[in-house]
């Protein structure tokens, strides 16, 4: 009978065992918990360190903190004076806000990557447009870089993100138009 007991008083412990540590999150420096409790978020722990959840019932997503990079794929854009240009670029962004971007992007890096695309090609588009070609090719001492982001402005508020900085990688002439170029 007293071995009933032990193994019971045993099996009772290792139970309890499993339970408080399935009610430890451990937050690390570069990430954010989002703690939800039936599917809606309770609370985000931005501080790193361990805090505790209800097991079972609250369960635990991680959202980046550090800076993300993002490689825009290479687009033709169109200056002001009708000429066709590639533009190839990349972006330096960083959730602001995590309970903005759970509720809006669905805690989703690659949804936010996607509307990311969007409204920086829509940008980058809109300043070149409104350049001629000269002052494009001349304006790549940051000059256009600045303006982009100006027109950017702060609607990426509404998803929770942040841009850190916009950069080309190749301003270029298409391959039919450089030989033109060449020769003149």
């Amino acid at each position: 009978m007293k071995t009933v007991k032990k193994i019971f008083l045993i099996f009772v412990l290792f139970l309890l065992l499993i339970v408080g540590a399935s009610g430890i999150v451990i937050t690390n420096e570069n990430e954010y918990s989002l703690v939800r409790q039936f599917g809606r978020i309770d609370h985000v722990v931005s501080q790193s360190g361990i805090s505790f959840k209800i097991p079972f019932i609250q369960s635990v997503d991680t959202l980046p903190k550090q800076i993300l990079l993002y490689d825009l794929s290479a687009s033709d854009v169109i200056t002001s004076d009708k000429k066709t240009m590639i533009c190839d670029s990349y972006i330096l962004w960083k959730i602001a806000n995590p309970l903005k971007f759970a509720q809006t992007l669905n805690s989703s890096i690659s949804g936010a990557e996607g509307r990311l695309d969007v409204i920086v090609y829509n940008s980058t588009k809109n300043v070149i447009s409104s350049t001629s070609q000269d002052d494009v090719i001349s304006g790549r001492n940051g000059e256009l870089s600045a303006a982009v982001i100006a027109n950017i402005g702060n609607s990426l508020e509404q998803y929770g993100i942040e841009l850190m900085a916009f950069e080309m990688k190749k301003l270029d002439l298409p391959g039919n138009n450089k030989a033109a170029v060449y020769e003149r």
